[in-house]
């Protein structure tokens, strides 16, 4: 299983812009008649200029490998990240689409989002996480007396999605933590104390920006460089240790398990 990395160009702190397209080159009407029930929001680029259509990112190809390119994936959508870890443990023995799709609107209700729930499927099928399986739906019959050949649908189409060995092992690596590893116990590692009384106090009650600022603010460290709370909130909620539900953040189960660690 390889290891949780970021490049070291990356930064974490960059400011992630949730519409910037990502994606191959796409004909949406095959991509329709192959999948009736996929609701792609993808955009339809085929008939753009060359100039301004944009090549796959996060695919085994470019990344070299599987795993690889679900941790970049992971790593530059990180709102979206626990929804899309929390589809590939719910797809672990197949699941439909139809299913999927509902299952996603419900994680998604309190984080709302610019992408629909096969989009994100989408989006981890390219990156070698999930595999789409669509069943036979029609029989072939013969017109003896025109001599031609017809379908005829047999019943409603309900694409299963699965996940792949690379999406089990990538889940099990992010769910246990790598993310937090990564950026607070090791690059944001001057900042361990402040991290744990903002993960603290989220344990004891959910707080909004306010309270997580004045919090912060308690502590001499963030005044060189100026840290507020903001960048706690930032980089707690891109390794899914807090989360926004009800109007607060309040720390979530990987969270409590991090606090644990430090």
């Amino acid at each position: 299983m390889s290891s949780f990395s970021v490049d070291d160009a990356f930064d974490p702190f960059e400011e992630f812009d949730p519409l910037a397209a990502d994606d191959e080159k796409i004909d949406q009407q095959d991509m329709d008649d192959d999948n009736p029930l996929d609701t792609v929001d993808f955009p339809t680029v085929h008939n753009m200029p060359e100039s301004m259509q944009s090549n796959g990112v996060y695919t085994p190809e470019r990344q070299g490998g599987a795993q690889e390119a679900l941790l970049a994936l992971m790593d530059r959508n990180p709102a979206r990240r626990p929804v899309m870890l929390a589809m590939l443990d719910y797809c672990t023995e197949g699941a439909h689409a139809s299913a999927l799709s509902e299952y996603v609107d419900g994680l998604q209700q309190n984080n709302r989002s610019v992408y629909a729930p096969m989009t994100l499927a989408r989006m981890l099928e390219r990156a070698g996480g999930l595999v789409l399986d669509m069943p036979e739906t029609t029989e072939q019959h013969e017109d003896v007396g025109e001599n031609v050949e017809y379908l005829e649908i047999k019943e409603h189409v309900d694409p299963v999605w699965t996940t792949t060995e690379a999406g089990k092992n990538v889940f099990a690596e992010l769910s246990q933590g790598a993310a937090f590893r990564d950026l607070v116990l090791d690059r944001d590692s001057k900042y361990l104390d402040v991290y744990r009384a903002v993960m603290q106090a989220l344990r004891e009650k959910p707080c909004g920006k306010n309270e997580i600022d004045e919090l912060v603010d308690s502590f001499p460290i963030v005044a060189e460089p100026r840290r507020f709370g903001g960048h706690f909130i930032d980089i707690l909620e891109r390794v899914d240790a807090i989360a926004w539900k009800d109007g607060a953040w309040t720390l979530s189960g990987l969270g409590e398990k991090m606090l644990r660690e430090f």
